[in-house]
């Protein structure tokens, strides 16, 4: 074998293993792994004088819809939440908002989202109930608005969307 041929041979042995090692050690081929979630909890009255705070007037209209004219921001979280990853946030009166990311990319995102409530049992142990539970796709930057839950006096309307 000439020394052409082994240079050669020993460069493609070379060329090969680094290509198996960057393939190793490359990221993965997903968009994203993260997003950035943004959860609303909205408290939802009927009142003689309509309200709506500042913050909500771009979801005016869906809330709307919900039966109720009186609408007040009472938490705002934004949180980075990966895939398979759930997100938990607690709301009023015992209620709590889940969101899990299944699939970013980078205009959208699937989630599963559900709504939870805290109850005690017979031993009093707090157990959650799931009272709503829904696959979607959201896309980003838009709010999507759910609930409608009874509280001691309204409702309970949360809004979430992905960035």
């Amino acid at each position: 074998m000439s020394q052409t041929t082994r240079w050669y041979l020993a460069t493609t042995i070379l060329l090969a293993g680094l290509i198996c090692w960057l393939a190793a050690n490359a990221p993965a081929a997903e968009t994203e792994s993260r997003t950035r979630i943004n959860i609303l909890a909205i408290h939802a009255t009927k009142e003689e004088k309509p309200h709506i705070d500042p913050e909500l007037e771009p979801l005016k209209e869906a809330l709307s819809r919900s039966g109720y004219n009186s609408f007040r921001l009472v938490a705002k979280e934004r949180r980075s939440v990966g895939t398979a990853e759930t997100w938990e946030q607690p709301m009023l009166e015992d209620y709590a908002l889940r969101v899990t990311p299944t699939v970013i990319a980078e205009d959208r995102v699937t989630l599963t989202y559900a709504w939870v409530h805290y109850e005690k049992d017979e031993q009093g142990r707090r157990i959650a109930r799931v009272l709503q539970q829904v696959p979607m796709t959201l896309i980003k930057g838009k709010y999507f608005v759910s609930g409608g839950w009874r509280l001691k006096k309204g409702a309970l309307v949360g809004a979430f969307a992905a960035e």
